[in-house]
């Protein structure tokens, strides 16, 4: 987990940017939280450990982020410093935390069934495959089902990274079989989400998933993008600009934010990034997105993508992802928690992935308006 770079490390934008002496002292308390941790602070190791990732989350998210419009952000941080004395850190700590629970956690949780579109045993041609298929979506409700039908169509029934047939769908057409059986490959694929369905998920009037994915938003928002919440609220959160078709393996290293889409200046195309080189092999270096009609089948948003990549970025530089790996690797052995409490944080995590709770750490209930002034 590398330490945050200097002021002078920050992106061109920043210090160029008409409020640039505001957003640089924003990213010196930044700074200032991290070397309080490290050296003031009177932490154990574990305790130090998880200081560390909270402020960083909150530092690197100045070097990575998804759009220009950081005033909201800032602010966050500009309010939580202005606590009295006594309780600025621990502010600060709070809103680190909000990121990691809120945002990093909430798309390395982006785990979800893609349910294999229904077939027929007799084979036909793409142009009969596709007329089959927008038949059935007529009136059909907005699903995962139905945005996995429409993104195959819009995709090709290919995974938009590696450009491997859908399997299920080769087996329904002479055409892809033989292209198939003359060396083309075909896989499963699956439906993935760039922001998680979880976020809306039994979200009933008054309930804590209620509370959870109203913080979300709001956590989201901060990232300057205010419509976010209506254009992905409900079943919306299914809509074409927000899936892409992606090969079983793809999909998993993006949902555990082990890879990523970079935009260049070319429009809807994009360079494949990972967090390792490991994750790039046998990948191509970029995508381009392409769609046979974009008013009725739209690419994925680049903004969505944007956050994503970001996310990326910032969980692993600040140790993020690490430390929510080690935790659901410990799960898997843990059933019962240690008396002493040690196991805590297994409890902790076990809560946001099965009820997606409001996070709570010990007794108290964090993220609770640090960002408003």
């Amino acid at each position: 987990m590398p330490a945050l770079p200097p002021v002078a490390e920050l992106p061109r934008w920043i210090r160029e940017h008409s409020m640039s002496h505001r957003i640089i002292s924003a990213y010196n308390i930044c700074l200032g939280l991290e070397s309080w941790v490290q050296y003031q602070a009177g932490f154990c190791r574990e305790e130090k450990d998880k200081a560390l990732i909270q402020c960083r989350i909150l530092g690197y998210l100045f070097h990575h982020f998804p759009s220009d419009d950081m005033g909201s952000f800032v602010r966050a941080i500009v309010t939580a410093n202005g606590k009295n004395a006594n309780g600025r850190n621990e502010a600060l700590l709070d809103l680190g935390e909000c990121y990691y629970v809120y945002f990093v956690k909430l798309f390395m949780s982006n785990k979800g069934h893609t349910p294999a579109p229904s077939s027929h045993p007799s084979r036909r041609s793409v142009d009969d495959l596709v007329a089959k298929i927008k038949d059935e979506l007529k009136d059909a409700p907005q699903n995962h089902q139905t945005a996995k039908k429409k993104a195959l169509i819009r995709d090709g029934f290919k995974c938009v990274v590696t450009k491997v047939y859908d399997r299920r769908t080769a087996e329904e057409n002479q055409g892809m079989e033989l292209a198939v059986i003359n060396g083309m490959r075909s896989a499963h694929t699956e439906c993935a989400h760039i922001f998680p369905e979880s976020i809306n998920s039994d979200t009933t009037p008054g309930s804590k998933r209620e509370d959870y994915a109203a913080t979300i938003w709001a956590v989201l928002e901060l990232f300057g993008h205010r419509d976010l919440r209506e254009r992905l609220n409900g079943a919306n959160i299914h809509r074409l600009d927000n899936v892409m078709t992606l090969e079983r393996s793809v999909h998993d290293d993006f949902d555990r934010l082990k890879i990523y889409f970079t935009a260049t200046e070319v429009p809807h195309r994009y360079k494949f990034e990972a967090v390792r080189e490991f994750f790039l092999a046998e990948r191509p270096g970029y995508v381009t997105l392409s769609t046979p009609d974009a008013e009725q089948y739209p690419l994925p948003n680049p903004a969505y993508l944007a956050i994503h990549a970001a996310c990326a970025k910032v969980a692993h530089l600040s140790g993020a992802a690490e430390h929510i790996e080690e935790i659901l690797r410990h799960m898997e052995d843990t059933r019962v928690l240690a008396e002493d409490g040690r196991s805590s944080d297994v409890l902790y995590t076990a809560i946001l992935s099965s009820m997606h709770a409001v996070a709570v750490r010990g007794s108290h209930v964090i993220c609770s308006n640090v960002w408003e002034e």
